[in-house]
């Protein structure tokens, strides 16, 4: 099934579900599961024969060698077009070849996918076909490394307040003066995607906004700063981008002058769902090496996998992973079958996927005591790999302000246009109007909180859990409705409720996310009835957590320390620590 489908986490800020884009749950197609299977196993190969990941960690360098080997399997081109050199695999594909890298060495996901999630990525989306048969080939077969410049020093989350700028000289090209931070593959790279301030005319003024540039390496005054000594992911290179009167021909500007930001923040996208794809593949490698270690160590003359804070610990990891791996894929199948705006759920996909990861290897280095700590082990190196995850592509916080106020967006409007009509006023010269109006968002928001089906296409057996996502779905578009009434506009400066509002919503997207994918699995005569009720015991599990967590953002929407929080924090950041200590009183 295709067509044009709206974001399903956006239809949710109204309380609708449109199960035509969430059912059937998207299923790879014969010739997929072969290119899937071929890859994955390729990669699978590869990195347990010849990757290294203790030793890489250690030299802190991904060689040369190394890239040329990934190149020769497909891996620097996965979403290019066969005539450009690529493996052209669709976003579902991608995805399941870069979460097999997750699970094998985040070092190398995070190089593989600096170089074509985000670093060559708006080449694809925005570039003329002269552009990309001039660089793409190149990028594709791993020849060239490409690298995406945005952040700076000033300017992490908020990107529009980056200072680099590119003043077209008269004749035709541009120079460019600035600095880019925390840029993974910038020393090894040859093709530089650069977010610049350029100045544009908007009726008839000159303005400044963003622009999207290619700088290639050698170009006079493009220079780097040392290697960066990074926590974790060791092996892949971060370092500082210097641009010092950089000129760069007009062919160089990728899209249309002053359109910069909405060509990054799609390829930011795409890049949260590899991200997001890569945590997924840790995931089960975590719950991998958690399973054998419970299974084979002993205490008290028996295994401890016997014992029930362990087997909690293991069901609820599996909940995770398994909610996580059903959002994502979710998402990828939905843009095959015609989502075109799924900021959304790139968003959500990424917190999620990041966050989960963090517990999940806090949970496996929790389980395997003792040895974790030890460097002999790899499960610090594992824990210090994760880390960055919840920070890269947007600091899970910013992207939680992102998906509150983007969501509330439509509802919004359409509060709007009540908020007039019901003035004193309005009413007094258009009573009957008025009332039509406040009668028909009475019902509306009657229907909510009351719903009247739940879904029809999930499976009998999750009966009781299409409930509560009806539920759940009712309570939170009220919420949304709710905070708007109380803050209108200041809701922008009101981070407590955004927070609630994206943390609710992040449950739904998980739990529709889950349902879909048990429902299609229940109904696949290939699968056996064991691995079925297995399935359907952690999508309970995984429901339930998901309800239990929702419940506590919803109750505190009414009921909370915000005014507390900030007194505290406010006195803290005034202190510059505590001020509290035992000798002073």
């Amino acid at each position: 099934m295709t067509g044009i489908f709206e974001s399903v986490v956006g239809n949710f800020f109204y309380g609708r579900i449109d199960e035509e884009a969430v059912f059937p749950y998207p299923k790879l197609n014969e010739e997929q599961k072969e290119m899937a299977k071929d890859m994955v196993n390729a990669v699978s190969k590869y990195c347990t024969e010849a990757i290294d990941s203790e030793k890489l960690d250690q030299d802190g360098e991904i060689t040369k060698e190394m890239v040329a080997q990934l190149a020769e399997m497909g891996l620097c081109g996965l979403a290019v077009k066969e005539e450009f050199g690529g493996m052209e695999l669709d976003y579902t594909l991608y995805a399941r070849v870069m979460g097999e890298m997750g699970y094998f060495d985040a070092s190398i996901a995070t190089m593989l996918g600096a170089h074509q999630s985000i670093g060559y990525r708006a080449l694809i989306n925005v570039g003329t076909k002269e552009q990309k048969e001039k660089w793409l080939p190149r990028l594709a077969t791993g020849e060239a490394l490409a690298a995406f410049c945005l952040t700076e020093p000033g300017a992490g989350s908020d990107a529009y307040s980056i200072k680099t700028k590119a003043v077209k000289n008269d004749d035709g090209t541009y120079t460019i003066n600035g600095q880019k931070l925390w840029i993974t593959n910038a020393g090894m790279a040859e093709f530089y995607t650069v977010f610049c301030k350029t100045e544009i005319l908007i009726d008839g003024k000159p303005k400044e906004r963003i622009s999207c540039f290619v700088v290639e390496k050698g170009t006079q005054g493009l220079s780097f700063g040392e290697k960066e000594k990074k926590l974790g992911i060791r092996a892949s290179e971060t370092r500082a981008v210097f641009l010092d009167n950089v000129v760069v021909p007009s062919e160089n500007l990728l899209g249309e002058p002053g359109k910069g930001f909405n060509i990054a923040m799609e390829v930011l996208n795409t890049g949260r769902l590899s991200l997001a794809t890569a945590c997924v593949g840790g995931m089960n490698r975590f719950i991998k090496e958690a399973a054998i270690q419970v299974k084979g160590r002993k205490q008290f003359g028996k295994s401890i996998s016997e014992f029930g804070m362990v087997q909690r610990k293991i069901a609820d990891m599996a909940a995770l992973c398994y909610t996580a791996e059903s959002a994502v894929y979710l998402t990828t199948g939905s843009i095959l079958r015609g989502l075109k705006d799924y900021q959304l759920e790139s968003a959500i996909c990424k917190i999620m996927a990041s966050e989960y990861v963090w517990k999940i290897i806090d949970e496996c280095f929790q389980l395997a005591a003792g040895n974790a700590y030890m460097q002999e082990y790899p499960y610090e190196r594992w824990m210090r790999d994760a880390r960055i995850n919840k920070i890269f592509e947007g600091t899970n916080e910013i992207l939680r302000c992102f998906i509150a106020l983007t969501g509330i967006q439509g509802p919004a409007d359409d509060l709007k246009e009540l908020g007039k009509m019901a003035d004193v006023n309005a009413a007094l010269q258009d009573p009957i109007k008025s009332l039509g109006l406040i009668s028909k968002f009475a019902k509306s928001r009657l229907s909510k909180m009351v719903p009247t089906r739940s879904l029809t296409k999930c499976h009998p057996d999750l009966e009781k859990y299409t409930a509560y996502f009806s539920t759940m779905l009712g309570s939170f578009s009220i919420q949304v409705e709710n905070t708007l009434i109380k803050y209108g506009k200041k809701i922008i400066d009101n981070e407590f409720p955004q927070e609630r509002i994206a943390n609710m919503v992040i449950e739904l997207y998980g739990m529709i996310s889950v349902l879909s994918r048990t429902t299609s699995l229940l109904e696949d005569d290939s699968v056996s009835q064991q691995k079925k009720q297995y399935i359907l015991d952690i999508t309970k599990i995984a429901c339930k957590q998901s309800r239990q967590r929702f419940y506590s953002n919803l109750k505190t929407m009414v009921k909370n320390n915000d005014r507390l929080i900030k007194k505290v924090s406010e006195v803290i950041v005034e202190n510059e620590g505590l001020g509290i200590d035992i000798i002073d009183f």
